[in-house]
């Protein structure tokens, strides 16, 4: 084990180039640039338009410009930000723990419910209730993040004022848990559900399989309740391959997190990276890019341990 971890971790060094090289060049291909805001503004000239060039090293050829900042990243300097003015990595960690606490509660919530619907829906196949949570599902995984988004402000927010549009706490209070726990129920709802409509199929796909088995029927010969047939010993070989959809749909919560925490206006991470495509920061959009990538590739890598580590089966030495 501990050679296949070393070997998938250099495997991924090659990965994170590609995926950087790649980045890089496409942004500054895109029109406009990071001066563009600049150019309107009144008594700006050409003259002060090459000094910010210049201040920025935006005057360099592409290939230094990379170069520069690959070795400035591999050191953990991203750079400054064209926007602020400080460091585009102090900035994003300034971000993350909103955005953690987003994802970590929607994740642990959504992981509970999707074991409870896709078991349920598995036990009762092709009934009422499998038929009615499959629905369920299909809605989930068809309807856009964004629309639902805004639906759920303007209803729960806006129309019953049940709960806060926006913010992560209410302003001229200090620290409440409850109030922080009501500003977070909207985004992590929002965030939860395609999770939710997701897993839970695959989850039932699994189990369906599972109690199919013979050790499930042999169980069942024995006398065993069929609440411990099904939880203990269906849902334990189950896990297996829901494992790897888990572990991955946990790290693109941080993809998801970008539209959620713009129509909430949660001060997270996709929130910065919103605010940073807008103004074309490029140091800050490189950042969070890099970062994520780097998270989606240890993700795939526990992914791959955990599995050989449920399964006694598996072997990668």
């Amino acid at each position: 084990m501990p050679l296949f971890i070393i070997r998938r971790v250099l495997q991924a060094i090659p990965v994170i180039f590609g995926i950087s090289l790649l980045l890089f060049f496409m942004m500054h291909a895109i029109p406009g640039g990071p001066l563009a805001m600049y150019e309107h503004q009144p008594g700006m000239t050409k003259e002060l338009l090459a000094q910010l060039k210049a201040n920025f090293g935006l005057n360099e050829p592409l290939w230094v410009q990379y170069w520069k900042w690959l070795g400035g990243a591999v050191t953990g300097n991203f750079g400054y930000s064209y926007t602020y003015g400080v460091p585009a990595l102090h900035m994003v960690l300034q971000r993350l723990p909103a955005t953690l606490e987003l994802m970590v509660s929607s994740y642990i919530i959504a992981v509970i419910i999707s074991f409870v619907i896709g078991v349920v829906s598995a036990t009762k196949q092709y009934s009422f209730t499998d038929y009615t949570l499959t629905i369920f599902s299909y809605f989930g995984i068809a309807m856009p993040t964004f629309w639902v988004g805004l639906m759920v402000l303007v209803i729960f927010a806006a129309d019953l004022h049940w709960f806060p549009a926006g913010g992560m706490s209410s302003s001229g209070i200090g620290f409440s848990l409850t109030d922080r726990i009501w500003h977070a129920v909207l985004p992590v709802s929002i965030l939860a559900i395609y999770q939710i409509a997701h897993e839970s199929r695959y989850v039932r796909s699994s189990m369906v399989d599972s109690l199919g088995e013979d050790y499930v029927r042999t169980a069942r010969a024995k006398g065993l309740k069929n609440g411990k047939v099904v939880w203990k010993h269906a849902l334990r070989n189950a896990l297996l391959p829901v494992t790897t959809v888990m572990i991955m749909d946990g790290a693109y919560l941080f993809g998801g997190a970008l539209i959620t925490e713009s129509i909430f206006s949660w001060p997270g991470m996709g929130r910065l990276f919103a605010q940073a495509i807008s103004t074309d920061d490029y140091p800050v959009i490189m950042c969070e890019i890099s970062l994520l990538s780097v998270i989606i590739i240890l993700a795939n890598i526990l992914s791959d341990v955990l599995y050989a580590y449920m399964d006694p089966r598996v072997r990668y030495d």
